[in-house]
């Protein structure tokens, strides 16, 4: 062995050892090898005086890092592969620090486990980017102080919780964010509307317009003006105006994880392990590219093949003469894409027996990767203007004309209208109306939210799927079918964060942070002097909230029936150590009477108490 390449991902292992021979020995660090243990000044594992983490090796990871550094003792260089995104960096720093082998590493990074890719990255080998490494130590230490120290004390200011009330810099948000639209679920006003159409035949039917309506969409008319004007409509509608038009379907941006998460509509988690698996592949490379990215940008070698395939597949006519997309923060990773354009869903689920979620998880990025770089759909928009009694109706279809990029979609039926000429009479089967009325902002789903804290730049797209994870897991959050709820309980752990924290607990505020860490990661802000300026507000604040903040004990939840020994009232309770909800009596322990229940957790009550 001359080589040692250390990658992230056991899985990875066997097929890059493939792609470089036995010059090279591929090892895995198995994710990250250190953690910060709860030591040190307030037990946060940081050095308060130089801003650094406190770092040690995870205990069952000593193993491997000693296999690691014998191994490393042998090789001429030893290549860093760890993933190429802030955190990949930072587990290549620590294994360069706990390794001693500054003087004899090179980094490399690929956004794809291809052959070509780790052929090209070995060809082209840098360092550690010493930016991204203080970034990425400034995002932990931040992480480590606000969840600590905020759950810390929630702990202390609450009490008969079911769950442990944590808090975190990115979490809090995602839950605000929740209790928020719950807020405005619970707000909101619905309008009363009518819509009334003029039926042609059973398959055609225009819209009343309204020109002096009271609403800004004026296909909508108040409901106490619609006897009025149907008393007005009688016989046929006169055409007085047609308007032909062509017109382009809108363009498809490149994939990014936020968005992955939204098309998907399955769970976060999900979706995380499904793109990880399609990216480490199934031993003949990876199917994807790097998942983990907020880049909609692509490669100029992967256009020229992708390109090349269309071309051949469709004709050149179908090819995008310019692709929607951009850099995003993480390092101008690539969007995420298929690594071979010619392994459509159908066959990659063939060839590699896709299980459901892959299967789904492959065909909606090799979809919107052909979209992004084929022609966009050409369309004939044809709209009529009609008149009965001085009320106006309108008519419109739409018929694809260039089939542009549906040409990979099953095939969309067009709507055709009969040719209808100005002056012409149109006769009408019926006027008839229907009663609408606006219906509430919708519930988050795992999708929506985790595009939500993207929209706003809360969070990283490593972390998007885990946060959602860890809301549902504190039970701040429940789902309702594939909608996130919030709970009672979650709700009070937010008013109390916001209570004691409200420049802390806001999105903006987040949001900064966040832009600060990408300064951090350009080299344009010096992060001690960030995380100083943090520590001496937030310590503040935190002092405020230790003294001014009342304790909540949270009501026991009333099963509805007595217990059977001692007749005392049962409630639920949730299990500390295996998370199960069950029955227990509400004189515990004087009494140990106890059973499981399938039955659903009713809402929690509370009570102030000051301590």
């Amino acid at each position: 062995m001359k080589y040692l390449v250390i990658v992230e991902s056991p899985n990875k292992v066997k097929t890059i050892q493939k792609y470089l021979g036995n010059d090279y020995e591929v090892m895995s660090s198995v994710g990250h090898i250190v953690k910060m243990p709860a030591s040190g000044e307030k037990k946060l594992g940081i050095d308060f005086n130089n801003w650094e983490p406190i770092y040690k090796i995870e205990p069952e990871k000593k193993h491997i890092v000693e296999e690691l550094k014998n191994e490393a003792k042998k090789a001429e260089l030893v290549y860093i592969a760890t993933d190429p995104d802030r955190e990949g960096e930072a587990i290549g720093d620590n294994l360069v620090h706990f390794l001693n082998i500054n003087d004899k590493y090179k980094r490399i990074k690929y956004n794809e486990i291809t052959k070509e890719a780790v052929l090209a990255s070995i060809e082209n080998p840098t360092i550690i980017d010493n930016n991204l490494v203080k970034a990425q130590k400034s995002r932990r230490m931040l992480d480590r102080i606000i969840g600590f120290r905020l759950s810390d004390l929630m702990t202390k200011k609450m009490s008969n919780y079911p769950e442990k009330p944590t808090a975190g810099r990115v979490q809090s948000i995602a839950l605000k964010l929740v209790v928020d639209r719950e807020n405005e679920i619970r707000a909101f006003i619905p309008t009363y509307y009518s819509t009334i159409e003029a039926k042609i035949n059973k398959e055609i039917s225009a819209t009343y317009y309204d020109t002096n309506g009271n609403f800004e969409n004026k296909e909508w008319i108040t409901r106490d003006k619609t006897k009025q004007i149907l008393g007005e409509l009688n016989g046929p509608l006169k055409v007085t105006n047609v308007k032909l038009t062509k017109k382009n379907d809108a363009k498809v941006s490149p994939l990014k994880q936020a968005m992955l998460y939204k098309k998907a509509d399955i769970s976060s988690k999900a979706v995380q392990s499904a793109a990880q698996r399609l990216y480490e592949g199934f031993g003949e490379g990876g199917l994807i590219s790097y998942p983990r990215t907020d880049s909609t940008r692509l490669s100029e070698n992967f256009l020229v093949r992708a390109r090349s395939y269309i071309q051949n597949k469709y004709g050149t006519e179908y090819i995008a003469k310019d692709i929607k997309g951009f850099s995003g923060d993480q390092d101008a990773h690539e969007a995420i894409r298929p690594t071979d354009i010619a392994l459509t869903p159908e066959l990659a689920k063939s060839k590699y027996n896709l299980s459901s979620s892959e299967y789904k998880v492959y065909s909606i990025i090799w979809k919107t990767t052909m979209k992004a770089i084929m022609s966009v759909p050409i369309r004939e928009i044809l709209r009529y203007e009609l008149e009965n009694n001085g009320h106006t109706f309108k008519l419109s279809s739409s018929k694809i004309v260039f089939d542009g990029y549906t040409i990979i979609s099953p095939k969309e039926e067009n709507k055709e209208l009969p040719k209808y000429n100005v002056g012409d009479l149109v006769e009408v089967q019926q006027y008839c109306f229907f009663d609408h009325e606006t219906k509430p902002p919708a519930r988050y789903t795992d999708g929506s939210l985790i595009e939500k804290l993207d929209d706003i730049k809360v969070g990283r797209p490593s972390t998007f799927a885990t946060t959602v994870e860890k809301i549902l897991d504190r039970k701040f959050v429940e789902k309702e079918g594939s909608s996130l709820k919030s709970t009672e309980f979650g709700e009070i752990v937010l008013s109390k964060l916001i209570e004691g924290f409200p420049n802390e607990i806001t999105e903006g505020y987040t949001a900064r942070v966040e832009a600060d860490l990408d300064l951090i990661a350009e080299g344009e802000i010096d992060y001690k002097h960030l995380m100083q300026s943090f520590w001496d507000r937030f310590d503040k604040s935190l002092k405020t909230a230790e003294l001014t903040l009342e304790k909540t004990v949270l009501l026991d939840r009333l099963v509805g029936e007595n217990c059977p020994q001692c007749d005392s009232p049962l409630v639920y309770k949730t299990s500390r150590k295996t998370k199960e909800e069950f029955i227990s009596c509400s004189k515990w322990p004087e009494c140990s009477y106890s059973r499981s229940t399938k039955v659903k957790p009713k809402r929690f009550g509370f009570l102030k108490n000051k301590n």
